[in-house]
């Protein structure tokens, strides 16, 4: 009688191992391309403004200003598309893990 929820229990093992390990992936691939995104924003505007500081008038700094805020927006936008991205596939995971059951080897 357990034998036809047998094989339901190990596809579900391995759906959930499947995205454990893509969870894994996403958490890796995010936090190793962080500095990449901060680095591209944060650090070419401000070094041109002082590679540049006895050229620029007056208005450029407000134009150095506004390229640094809409950079950080654009960074902000991005990042929290990330973040929530891997947060989806960790609780897919997790409701994936709890829908094996208890009895189901953690592994």
């Amino acid at each position: 009688m357990t034998s036809p929820a047998l094989p339901e229990r190990d596809a579900l093992q391995s759906e959930a191992r499947r995205l454990e390990s893509e969870a894994a992936a996403l958490g890796e691939r995010y936090a190793r391309t962080t500095w990449l995104r901060f680095a591209a924003v944060f650090f070419p505007v401000p070094f041109v403004v002082v590679l540049l500081r006895y050229e620029l008038a007056a208005w450029h700094y407000y134009l150095a200003g506004a390229a640094y805020v809409v950079f950080a927006w654009a960074l902000f936008e991005v990042d929290t598309r990330l973040s929530e991205q891997h947060d989806r596939a960790v609780a897919a995971a997790e409701r994936a893990r709890r829908a094996c059951g208890p009895a189901a080897p953690s592994g």
